[in-house]
């Protein structure tokens, strides 16, 4: 599999091959894959998860979008992409009802990209003008998605949204979170 990864050239090989060879879920610290059809997904998640290297994503061929989106920074970074990774969570806790996530959006033909594999409901690679319409359209497929969690416009206003750099491969789950969220905030554009 690592020549195959090798061999890609183009963002829309990336995908591809990410779609064909990879599930969601995610490795626990004691090399247990879990999916979301396994009963404590949600529940055992916060105490269990590392974030994966490239070559252990490879392997187990599982993961979640932290785990995607270095592997893509990875790929864009090697093939000198202009690019930027995101991370968004209702910051009420670390461990609350609502979802976080992370995508990657890279810059290509003087047009910006957002780069989605883990999000099924998003998944492609959709392409706008600038920066600001990429960040603008996945903000609101994000709060569609809250809103329909029933969040309360007080727990809009926890958003937050960081653009960040490359994690320590291998670190927890809270390690992970508190590195990700503590990077340059960005400034939603509208509710």
């Amino acid at each position: 599999m690592q020549s195959e990864y090798d061999d890609i050239n183009r963002p829309e090989e990336l995908l591809n091959f990410m779609v064909q060879n990879f599930n969601y879920g995610y490795l626990s610290n004691d090399g247990n894959l879990h999916y979301p059809s396994d009963s404590d997904f949600d529940s055992s998640w916060f105490t269990t998860y590392i974030l994966q290297s490239n070559e252990d994503l490879l392997k187990s061929k599982v993961g979640n979008c932290f785990d995607a989106v270095e592997f893509e920074r990875s790929w864009f970074k090697k093939h000198n992409y202009e690019f930027v990774t995101i991370f968004e969570m209702v910051k009420l806790n670390y461990f609350n009802n609502y979802p976080m996530h992370t995508f990657l959006i890279y810059k290509s033909d003087n047009k910006w990209h957002y780069f989605e594999w883990a999000d099924y409901a998003n998944r492609g690679i959709h392409t706008f003008e600038s920066l600001e319409d990429a960040l603008d359209y996945q903000y609101k497929k994000y709060l569609k998605r809250l809103k329909s969690l029933n969040i309360t416009n007080q727990e809009i206003e926890k958003i937050i949204r960081t653009c960040f750099s490359e994690p320590p491969s291998k670190c927890s789950a809270l390690n992970y979170l508190e590195f990700v969220s503590n990077w340059k905030w960005i400034i939603n554009i509208e509710n």
